[in-house]
């Protein structure tokens, strides 16, 4: 069975992630992340791209490229009944997709 990202909804579990996970300070993304076995088995990836990464086309861009990195990395290295929520900083326009997915790596391995 292949695991599959769910994607967050819902504000009250985004305000939840922040308040009781942890953060993880990134140079070109940061990472909130919270374990939590009522999962069931799954994993669930949120995105965030707030006003000061741009104007909507700025922010839609950061949210498509966190969206391609999540596929890419969190199925292969993510931890199962896990919730991370990946933030846009206004500097992932000047990485490329190679540096922002070792970047990545990096901090979910923490």
């Amino acid at each position: 069975m292949a695991l599959t990202l769910q994607t967050i909804k819902n504000r009250s579990t985004f305000v939840h992630i922040r308040n009781s996970g942890n953060f993880i300070k990134g140079e070109f993304i940061n990472v909130q992340f919270l374990e939590d076995s009522s999962l069931n088995g799954a994993m669930a990836v949120g995105f965030t791209a707030t006003k000061k990464v741009g104007n909507a086309v700025k922010r839609n861009k950061a949210k498509r490229l966190m969206r391609e990195l999540a596929r890419k990395v969190l199925i292969k290295y993510g931890k199962i009944n896990s919730y991370y929520v990946l933030i846009a900083k206004n500097s992932i326009f000047s990485a490329s997709f190679a540096t922002l997915e070792m970047e990545l790596i990096k901090l979910i391995s923490c």
